[in-house]
């Protein structure tokens, strides 16, 4: 009789290359993994830029476009008879114009608590209107006169650039330009 001595298992050689074949993948399973919560961080830092920014566009677009000529109701900063003007408040540009409500607006910037936010006061109130979880890195007004040749109205042109507070890879970074006409028309 016969007596088969041969015992069926895997080698030490078989188990390490399963077990480094196992560690690759499950390296390469978790990089893919963290790729995807990253980008996924990001687009969230993204749209809430936008989502902020955007609301920041609306509120601010109407009220400029419903300004009304100055008449020797916010001096100074703002000359007699114009609509808008500009100047630094805080090292910072700022736009200053009599709203529709017949308060003297001003938009600037504003740090806070190491954020630095876009603020508006209209007559004695006071109040930010970017979010703090979003800093405004540059804000600008350009203001181009009403007359001319063409006796156009006067625009302002915002130009912004915003991040969201965060780790480096959700930083989403976004630059956006607008330029709105008063819709006051009267001469006198």
């Amino acid at each position: 009789m016969t007596v088969n001595n041969k015992k069926l298992g895997f080698s030490l050689i078989e188990v390490l290359v399963a077990t480094a074949l196992f560690a690759i993948i499950m390296t390469a399973a978790l990089n893919i993994f963290k790729l995807v919560i990253d980008s996924q961080r990001g687009a969230i830092a993204t749209q809430n830029v936008e989502e902020s920014l955007k609301y920041f566009l609306e509120v601010t677009a109407k009220e400029i476009r419903m300004a009304k000529r100055n008449m020797l109701v916010c001096q100074p900063p703002i000359m007699s008879g114009k609509i808008y003007s500009t100047g630094l408040v805080n090292g910072n540009d700022g736009l200053f114009f009599l709203n529709y409500r017949g308060e003297c607006v001003k938009y600037f910037l504003e740090t806070s608590n190491g954020v630095q936010r876009f603020k508006i006061t209209r007559g004695n109130n006071s109040s930010y209107i970017s979010p703090a979880k979003i800093n405004i890195d540059e804000l600008h007004f350009i203001v181009r006169p009403e007359g001319g040749a063409d006796n156009t109205q006067p625009t302002v042109t915002m130009e912004l650039v915003a991040h969201a507070i965060g780790k480096d890879s959700a930083k989403s970074q976004m630059r956006i330009q607008t330029t709105l006409t008063s819709r006051y028309y009267k001469t006198n």
